[in-house]
């Protein structure tokens, strides 16, 4: 009854603060069971006690009147659990794997005798009979031993029906951060965890990082990609990173990788009209460096933890070249250092803190809009970043454990023109070749940071018509995200198919600072209620609070341009969004005869879509925002376009212009699951799972100020019949016939985007590293259909869906990283003469593409249209496949100390696929500007103790 109060106390207690909470994800695992005699008849009072070199103390509790007990909140890692009671032979069973979000079922079936009696059994549950979440653990044996880059997106890249935006040959990618999708979520639904806090950067959807990692600083590396409990926010890609941290012993290892040019085989250059074409990013050099140690500073009270790691990756872009023929370069440097202290600060209670610092410098990054970037068009990155971390655990009584997390997340990404441009150089863009040229598109700096606090209790309890784990808790979250920004000239030029062919000019508000705030919080209560020791009812609630705004800001006058923006001053926006929104998640496991090697699992959920600040950039007035007009390629001495003020603006873009609908919804994606998986030979567990979701509420942008009304079709442009460049039949534009240049942006949701649908059918093999071998390997058929947002990522904040002309083949399209056919295999066999082999391939099926044509000419009043040639899907990439192997040895010195030599063959078949062509119908129509990497071969050597 003292327990049951006191639950009900804390549960009452953040039930009282809903307007400011939020959740956590786990970083910890769960042993659970129920303890029998040789009968089947509970035992209650029975001593459980775990013990693992994961924790500083060993943990003891006692059954319930019906024999169940949990052990929650357990660091990764190799446990033994022993059960004893009065007239029983005392029951150790060790080997039981824990990782982060896994619950270990061990139940003990204890034989009469005398206490002093032990019988030992060797155990290893992998199937996890009571959870429905979908979720892929990298422990050290995947994260270490499998040949791919040493990066966050090459590990999601391994991971069953999970696509990427690039692909990965030893590291080449590792510099710039890939979008990520898994089962239908949308692009950009992802979240960088770290030790269970999202420490996303703010901006855009807050999707994205701006911290890249030391790959061997993690203890483990945990993707949730369905089925996410209430105490997850997305139904995205969920990256949970554990930092490593001491023991009682003192272990570290260092390790370096090298490639050269010399390791690389040529690259093949594609062919476009009958002629070759230099594409890929060979690597000049690759070096990797890591250097980790941890161990006690007071035995089983303090442990210490610290690692640091240089990366330096130097490539050629062959697709580009500088004034003297050379190919263009990328080169990134890139350092991380982590600290940790973990504190025993008694029997019940557990401090850690936890510090980690990043530099990631580039000196050529390139706008990732255009396929071509020349240098001088490129910027300098030179970014600091570090992640503050506490974490504190807390056993209240035998049943009740709490656990609080604060984090604190500070950047500075800058981005700046390439050394010795000039003021005078003017970005300039071609969006028929898809070139960028001149001088960067601008300059900034962001300085941004995020706060995160979380708490979390969970109670044990037996008895309520089965045993329950019920856990509750909250997030506060707050975050600042501004931009300073400069640009030459406050002008930007777009031609159309070649110098000789001017298109616009987009003149700029800058110089200008902006600042976005936003806050989020939650709430969650989910219970797994365990009917009769054999169903699973995980059945949660949780509830989300997102507001964003702007404060008071004031913009100079343009320098520039001062008869376009004059100096404003601009009041504080108050909360442009504020929702509250409930969303159950609802699931059942069952563990089929009731011996914990089969389940059947089946889930609902309501995930609502990620939100940064970009809602609130969306209708900042100081933000970035510009005025269309057409242009005749008219220059002054200086090289600055004239002849165009004064003329009728052709568009206009940016907060000054845009506001959201006060009924905005926020969109969420609908999820349903059903999945079998068993244990098979030994600890191999196989499934098949059949996923299907659905989006709603999703947004766009319509300009109000021009309606569907204001235009007119027109079938003939420069005289000559309008064609579908690719088919070759009668294509119908749309002329502006009113209200030429007026721009009133509305943000709303658009009920055609709520077609989008997805499903999917997954198999899957999984198995720890034992009997010499260890896989990890899935094969998934899909499908995600719907409507076009030309925003992308699902949404279409960039879009307007009163334009005719964007609607065009807007319908029935093949919607963003779609790859029919997805095949990954991970696995590691131990050779003899202690000789290990390790595979990673991946096959996807091309992704869908949609080709598009720019039109212009006197008939169309705005001058100039980009339309869609054909929905997306019916014409697609080239299908990759990537095969690398690694062969090492391992080498023993006086039991201590372990050497490991390491060769990593990436590419092995050669395949250099195309991964980047323009789509832009027109001269360069299909021309290749990239490729999967040659044939690389790494060496590498790792000392461990």
């Amino acid at each position: 009854m003292k327990n049951r109060i006191l639950f009900l106390f804390i549960f009452v207690f953040v039930s009282l603060f809903p307007a400011i909470l939020s959740a956590q994800v786990a970083v910890t695992g769960k042993i659970t069971g129920v303890v029998t005699d040789s009968s089947g008849s509970a035992v209650p009072n029975a001593k459980v006690t775990v013990k693992s070199t994961a924790l500083m103390a060993p943990r003891t509790i006692n059954t319930g009147s019906d024999g169940g007990y949990l052990f929650d909140l357990l660091p990764p890692g190799t446990y033994e659990v022993t059960v004893s009671a009065a007239g029983f032979k005392t029951s150790d069973e060790t080997g039981i794997s824990i990782n982060a979000g896994f619950t270990a079922t061990v139940n003990a079936k204890l034989q009469v005798g005398e206490v002093t009696q032990t019988i030992q059994v060797e155990s290893e549950p992998v199937v996890d009979v009571q959870n429905v979440q979908t979720s892929t653990t990298f422990d050290q044996s995947l994260l270490q031993d499998i040949p791919s880059g040493r990066d966050p997106w090459s590990t999601v890249a391994q991971v069953p029906g999970a696509t990427i935006s690039t692909v990965d040959v030893g590291g080449n990618q590792s510099y710039q951060q890939s979008t990520m999708q898994v089962h239908g979520s949308t692009p950009g639904e992802q979240v960088f965890s770290f030790n269970g806090l999202d420490l996303n950067w703010p901006g855009a959807n807050g999707g994205y990082t701006q911290f890249y990692t030391d790959h061997d600083s993690f203890d483990e590396f945990q993707v949730v990609s369905d089925n996410a409990p209430a105490s997850v926010a997305i139904g995205g890609v969920y990256m949970n990173m554990v930092t490593k941290s001491g023991s009682n012993q003192w272990h570290g290892q260092g390790a370096a990788y090298y490639a050269s040019a010399g390791f690389e085989a040529g690259a093949k250059s594609p062919i476009f009209n009958g002629l070759p074409v230099k594409a890929a990013s060979p690597i000049y050099h690759d070096r990797d460096t890591t250097v980790g140690a941890g161990g006690p500073i007071l035995k089983d009270r303090i442990w210490i933890f610290g690692s640091y790691r240089r990366y330096d990756l130097s490539e050629d872009v062959l697709s580009i070249q500088t004034p003297t023929g050379a190919p263009g370069v990328d080169i990134d440097h890139q350092t991380n250092t982590a600290l940790r202290l973990d504190w025993q600060a008694n029997s019940k209670n557990k401090i850690g803190f936890v510090w980690l610092y990043n530099e990631q410098n580039r000196f050529n990054r390139r706008d990732t809009s255009f396929n071509l970037v020349s240098p001088e068009a490129s910027w300098v990155q030179i970014e600091p970043a570090y992640i503050l971390e506490g974490l504190w655990t807390t056993q209240i009584t035998n049943n009740l454990l709490a656990d609080f997390r604060f984090g604190y997340n500070k950047e500075v990404f800058p981005l700046n023109y390439a050394p010795g441009t000039p003021p005078t150089a003017i970005n300039a863009q071609d969006v028929t070749l898809s070139t960028e040229t001149g001088a960067a598109p601008y300059a900034f700096v962001n300085a941004a940071w995020v706060r995160k606090f979380s708490a979390a209790v969970s109670y044990y309890k037996g008895g309520w018509g089965g045993t329950h784990n019920l856990k509750a808790g909250f997030e506060i979250g707050s975050a600042l995200n501004p931009y300073v920004y400069t640009m030459n000239q406050g002008i930007q030029e777009q031609f159309n198919g070649g110098p000789t062919h001017p298109l616009d000019v987009l003149v700029y508000n800058a110089p200008l600072t902006v600042k976005t705030y936003m806050n989020d919080a939650s709430l969650f209560v989910q219970d797994a209620w365990t009917i009769k020791r054999s169903l699973t009812l995980n059945l949660g609630v949780r509830y989300d609070r997102f507001t964003t705004h702007f404060p008071a800001q004031s913009i100079a006058q343009s320098p520039f341009w001062p008869s376009v923006f004059p100096a404003q001053q601009f009041a504080a926006s108050g909360n442009i969004a504020d929702w509250n929104n409930v969303s159950p998640r609802l699931g059942a496991a069952w563990d089929l005869g009731g011996h914990g090697t089969q389940v059947v699992r089946a889930s609902y959920g309501r995930y609502y879509l990620m939100e940064g600040t970009q809602l609130g950039e969306a209708v900042n007035p100081v933000g970035l925002s510009f005025v269309e007009y057409s242009w005749n390629g008219a220059v002054n001495a200086n090289g600055v376009p004239t002849g165009f003020l004064g003329s009728t603006p052709i568009a206009k873009s940016g907060g000054s212009f845009t506001h959201i609908d006060p009924n905005l919804s926020r969109p969420y994606s609908d999820e349903v699951s059903a999945s079998y998986e068993r244990e098979t030979w030994h600890d191999l567990r196989v499934g098949v799972a059949y996923y299907f979701r659905h989006k709603g509420n999703l947004l766009g942008e319509l300009n109000t100020a021009v309606p569907t009304s204001d235009y007119s079709p027109i079938t003939v442009l420069n005289g000559q019949p309008i064609v579908n460049g690719l088919t070759g039949k009668p294509l119908t534009l749309f002329s502006q016939t009113a209200a030429l240049g007026q721009a009133s942006f509305l943000v709303t949701n658009i009920p055609q985007l709520d077609t989008n649908r997805y499903d999917g059918v997954e198999f899957t093999a999984t198995k720890r590293l034992s009997h010499n071998f260890m896989l990890l390997a899935g094969f998934t058929i899909q499908r995600q259909n719907g409507v076009f947002g030309n925003g992308g990522a699902d949404e279409a904040l960039s879009d307007n869906f009163n334009d005719p002309n964007l609607n065009i083949n807007r319908q029935n399209n093949v919607l963003n990283m779609d790859a029919t056919y997805v095949f990954k295999v991970d696995g590691t066999y131990n050779l003899p003469w202690k000789f290990t082999s390790s595979v990673n391939f991946q096959h996807y099926t091309g992704f869908p593409v949609r080709p598009t044509e720019a039109f212009s000419g006197p008939e169309l009043a705005q001058t100039t249209e980009t339309v869609a040639l054909l929905p997306a899907g019916q014409v697609r990439y080239p299908s990759v496949n990537l095969l690398n192997i690694r062969i090492a040895r391992e080498f023993l010195i006086r039991d201590r100390f372990r050497i490991e030599p390491i060769v990593d063959l990436f590419n092995v078949t050669n395949a250099q696929t195309v991964v980047s062509e323009n789509f832009a119908f027109g001269s360069a129509y299909l021309a290749p500007s990239n490729t999967v990497n040659p044939f690389l071969a790494r060496i590498g050597l790792k000392v461990s103790f």
